[in-house]
């Protein structure tokens, strides 16, 4: 969520509000992530991470401006609010199809209006925020839902054909959205329609055919609340996600729709009025009833839930300062929860909203009791961790790769992308592209080979039918029907190899030299742990059922679990264009040194070359031989071949000069 800090601060008196990089820090310990911050004129604008779960009230400015309050303990400015003069006889004709659908519907209409640019602080509220400026009635609905929350549309009333209704889309309907997008409805889907046919895709996007355009002179304003699930379903089938839908979809308060439909009532007749401007009556149709609901804790198990006393007087302040009231009743603290915040349900929800305005940094860090009872050791984890330390030892790298799969037995209800539509069944698919690409950047680590190995868990359609069938007994006994099954990859590729071929033997110079390797450390391991690794090599990958061999192994009765020592690396940004490998081979007078060598040619090749390492040395003839790689790549573009040669003459030429080099 983009938050204008200019926007915040007219929620406060005149240098209320700390720096932004201040208030960034307190909405870090006391309220969300702070993922960026962009100076846009003379504003700042946070990029703030709003869960789900508060997403009801903090995505909009308000809320966050209510967490800054309650933050910095702070009143909000009281803001005064204009009357509205309506009309008698200006009603919209709305009708509802779907009430479990769309729960309530707020609509006004207003006449005589003048369609035009917006003022320049309109704009730039809006601009700051990354959102483009239309007109100053498009500009003022998209004004308020950053403002308070609520998303609204507006339609030309005299592009309106009949009554104005929230139905299910019919076989055949299509919707032209604003953005000139063609949409084939779907039997099912919701649409607002007249008489003609549909006018917008309810609750995500507006249609065409009703926009408001410089010729507008009569709106209808709507402000309807619809079915959190139906606006998630229809915005992925749609591909349509819009800052509607994303506020819809978590759900918003039903009693924001009256006010949303007069504040922008009110903005609209402040920069788009005439003379002969008229403004009907609010008209509200509701299927849904608002309950005050409440909450009721002790001071002891929001103390017991933070891990740090708490008085009465503590939680009660904490509330007042999110505005929640609250009474207190015989040792109960009873707290009355706003419309607005949707995500406070439960007991445990006060305990987080004392935490949080107390700070998490308050909170202090506490180890759990001792025990005294003897730990058990899971067997199999017991065993994948030594084969990961042997593995380890024997300079193979773990990878972990993706549980899912374009293809498997077992599909996933409700896939993440289409390439992750089944859990996989092995290992191998995944763990093959990744070698395939270590091994095309091995330059980049400052090697020519790539040893790899993954432990992770696959899954066969009989492992679904087991888990239910099996629920509730052992582990043996769910193994023995197949149940999901841990399984070992190994696998190597060596110099020039672009691509696994057989048991990781690359292509090219390296002949069998992969089968050796993955051969020789399959022996080394099966030696080691007093237990046979059979297993099968496809796709260049060997693979083996891991629990197969972790079951013939003894029962491990205690572990010394040291922790690994404490290592510092020094991490590096990488750049995503591709690079170039050049080779330098040469003779050089005896005696002279391969770092010095290698010194000039960094020193010449400049910061194109991000890695540089000898990889052969040898003596003949009196001379020494020295063989260099050199790996060119650039941060800004891709590099061209003519540019890399360029530097190697460069380098060429001072190695001759500096070294008397014979370049081979």
């Amino acid at each position: 969520m983009k938050i204008s800090y200019n926007w915040l601060q007219t929620y406060f008196k005149k240098e209320s509000l700390p720096s932004p990089e201040k208030l960034a820090e307190l909405f870090t310990f006391h309220f969300s992530e702070v993922e960026g911050m962009e100076k846009i004129g003379g504003d700042t604008v946070f990029d703030i991470h709003v869960l789900p779960d508060r997403a009801c009230y903090a995505l909009s400015h308000r809320g966050v401006a209510r967490e800054v309050s309650a933050i910095l303990d702070i009143p909000l400015k009281k803001i005064d609010v204009a009357s509205i003069n309506e009309a008698e006889s200006l009603d919209p004709d709305i009708g509802i199809e779907e009430p479990e659908l769309c729960t309530k519907f707020v609509a006004r209409r207003m006449e005589n209006i003048k369609v035009g640019e917006s003022p320049q602080w309109l704009r730039e509220r809006l601009e700051a925020i990354g959102q483009r400026s239309i007109n100053n009635v498009v500009d003022a609905t998209n004004y308020v839902m950053f403002d308070i929350g609520r998303p609204l549309h507006a339609f030309d009333a005299d592009k309106i054909k009949g009554k104005l209704v929230v139905r299910s889309a019919k076989h055949g309907d299509v919707v032209v959205t604003l953005d000139d997008k063609r949409v084939a409805l779907s039997k099912g889907e919701l649409v607002m329609a007249d008489d003609e046919g549909p006018v917008g895709l309810a609750g995500i996007k507006g249609g065409k055919r009703t926009e408001v355009d410089v010729n507008t002179k009569n709106l209808t304003l709507e402000a309807a609340n619809w079915s959190p699930i139906y606006i998630r379903r229809t915005a992925i089938s749609s591909g349509i996600r819009t800052e509607a839908s994303k506020r819809f979809e978590n759900k918003i308060s039903p009693l924001l729709g009256e006010e949303g439909i007069d504040r922008v009532t009110r903005l609209i007749a402040e920069i788009a009025s005439t003379p002969e401007m008229k403004i009907g009556k609010r008209i509200a149709v509701s299927f849904e009833k608002t309950v005050q609901k409440n909450i009721t804790v002790t001071a002891d198990e929001v103390a017991q839930r933070l891990g740090v006393p708490v008085s009465e007087d503590i939680i009660i302040d904490s509330l007042r300062r999110l505005g929640i009231s609250s009474e207190k009743n015989r040792g109960e603290i009873r707290a009355y929860i706003p419309d607005d915040r949707l995500d406070l349900e439960i007991p445990e929800d006060i305990a987080e909203e004392v935490g949080r305005i107390i700070g998490y940094d308050k909170v202090p860090l506490v180890l759990p009791p001792k025990t005294g009872a003897p730990l058990a050791i899971p067997k199999s984890f017991y065993w994948e961790w030594k084969i990961r330390e042997f593995l380890v030892s024997e300079g193979f790298s773990e990878v972990m790769t993706s549980s899912f799969a374009n293809t498997g037995e077992v599909a996933i209800e409700k896939p993440l992308a289409e390439d992750k539509k089944y859990a996989r069944s092995e290992l191998r698919g995944s763990f093959a592209v990744a070698l395939e690409m270590n091994a095309r950047n091995a330059p980049l680590f400052g090697g020519d080979e790539v040893r790899m190995f993954e432990i992770g868990k696959v899954f066969s359609a009989a492992s679904a039918t087991s888990f239910a069938q099996s629920y509730g007994r052992s582990k043996k006994a769910m193994a023995s029907q197949g149940g999901e099954r841990a399984s070992l990859a190994i696998g190597y590729a060596g110099p020039k190899s672009r691509r696994p071929a057989g048991v990781g033997v690359p292509t090219g110079a390296s002949g069998n030299k992969g089968v050796d390797i993955v051969g020789d450390v399959i022996k080394k391991l099966s030696s080691a742990l007093g237990a046979e690794f059979k297993g099968e090599t496809k796709e260049g990958v060997f693979e083996c059922d891991l629990d197969t061999v972790t079951e013939k192994l003894f029962e491990p009765k205690s572990w010394d679990f040291s922790p690994l020592a404490i290592s510092y690396a020094l991490f590096k940004p990488f750049s995503s264009y591709p690079f170039i490998v050049r080779d330098v081979a040469l003779f050089v007078p005896a005696g002279t040194k391969p770092e010095d060598v290698l010194d000039c040619i960094r020193k010449e090749a400049g910061e194109l070359a991000v890695r540089s390492w000898k990889f052969d040395e040898f003596e003949k003839g009196g001379k020494q031989s020295f063989a260099f790689r050199i790996v060119f790549q650039s941060f800004e573009k891709t590099l061209t071949d003519v540019e890399a040669n360029a530097v190697m003459e460069n380098i060429y030429v001072v190695l001759k000069k500096e070294f008397h080099a014979e370049i081979r």
